[in-house]
């Protein structure tokens, strides 16, 4: 694997130094795709494009086909309107120190319409008084997104006062989205293409000591009931027409079946298509269900994580500050969880051990896996899905 140039010691040194370190994974050339590549490059491309981030993802054949689906649905397809989707994926860059990220969509957001003063006035750490009451609102859903993986009472009533279901759905969706595309880049260390200027002011979005959140005691968005339900979302939530139980979560996310689809496509890739063993699968989900205060995470993964191996003392350990107790390659697993939500990158030290230890393609999916189940832990946490009856506790 490629090492940076530069080596930090310390977590807040990473955002200052990755900026000028070289790339982690090389992309794919452009004339070096193979067929594979090529199918997918025209069937992504013309959203997602073909720079930097998509070339490296393409490391990953059968991740791309995984990510970009929802990825591209987030960025083109969702009921928001292209300057609010822009506004929301501006913020989330910045927050979370994406030059690479912040500079793809500064160009489709003047296409939409924003000013140069107004891209300024996204790179204040306060939110600027240039904004309407609404758009204000918006940004701050991405700041108490990516602070306290939750949006406030206060911003989600001033949303939900002109925003449906599906476009609140679609908001808190692309903030915890774009905060996985913006780790993953930042941790792979993709270089700026020829050309870019970044932001510059990788300091600005550090991040406050509060980083909690008071569970909502009933949900802001209504799981469908079945037996109310069109034969369609039926369909779509039990395909094989069991009659099975159909958890929480999934039937909240009918709620929106345009977002459904593609979003089950990312969920289904991490959990039965990526290249991560089932334990380290397990382990990051848990780590990073607790980091973001996600009871419904927890009570989900902690018995998958028992039968993937993990032992009860373990699974106690994901729950705890530190890593005391756990062998050098299992602490570094833990440890990219924690920096990425803390500093939504992972520092040279622990991307050595994870180097050790995995292949190039397993590196995007411990990126993928963590930044996923973050995002999905944001959007529990905001929608406000209970937990399963009789289900595990979080610690």
């Amino acid at each position: 694997m490629l090492r940076p140039l530069v080596v930090t010691c310390s977590i807040a040194a990473v955002a200052v130094t990755a900026l000028a370190a070289e790339p982690r994974l090389l992309p794919v050339s452009t004339g070096a795709f193979n067929d594979e590549q090529r199918a997918l490059a025209a069937t992504y491309g013309a959203t997602f494009g073909t720079g930097g981030d998509f070339r490296t993802l393409l490391v990953h054949p059968e991740l791309v086909k995984g990510v970009l689906p929802f990825a591209n649905y987030i960025v083109a397809e969702s009921t928001l309107t292209p300057r609010h989707r822009e506004l929301l994926i501006l913020r989330t860059a910045w927050r979370a120190r994406s030059d690479y990220l912040w500079v793809k969509h500064q160009r489709r957001a003047t296409a939409a319409g924003l000013s140069a003063p107004e891209l300024s006035a996204l790179t204040e750490r306060t939110v600027s008084p240039r904004w309407d009451s609404f758009e204000a609102n918006l940004l701050r859903a991405a700041d108490e997104l990516h602070e306290r993986s939750f949006i406030g009472d206060e911003t989600w009533r001033a949303l939900a006062g002109r925003y449906s279901v599906h476009q609140l759905m679609d908001a808190t969706f692309t903030i915890a989205e774009m905060t996985m595309i913006a780790e993953t880049l930042n941790s792979v260390r993709i270089e700026l293409e020829p050309g870019w200027k970044g932001f510059g002011n990788a300091q600005a979005a550090r991040r406050s000591e509060s980083r909690t959140h008071t569970p909502l005691v009933r949900p802001r968005v209504e799981p469908v009931v079945l037996a109310q339900s069109t034969a369609e979302i039926r369909t779509m939530l039990d395909p094989a027409g069991s009659g099975r139980d159909i958890a929480g979560v999934y039937r909240t996310f009918a709620r929106h079946p345009k977002l459904y689809v593609p979003r089950q496509i990312l969920s289904e890739y991490i959990r039965t298509k990526s290249t991560l063993s089932p334990r380290i699968r397990e382990m990051l989900i848990l780590r990073i269900g607790w980091r973001c205060r996600s009871a419904y995470e927890w009570a989900a993964h902690a018995p998958a994580g028992r039968r993937a191996g993990l032992t009860d003392a373990q699974i106690r350990m994901l729950a705890s500050s530190g890593y005391d107790g756990w062998n050098a390659a299992d602490a570094a697993v833990v440890r990219a969880a924690d920096e990425l939500f803390d500093e939504d990158t992972i520092s040279d030290d622990t991307w050595k051990a994870l180097d050790g230890q995995f292949d190039e393609r397993q590196l995007l999916d411990v990126l993928i896996t963590t930044g996923g189940y973050r995002m999905v832990s944001m959007v529990l946490n905001t929608f406000g899905v209970p937990a399963e009856p009789n289900s595990e506790p979080l610690p």
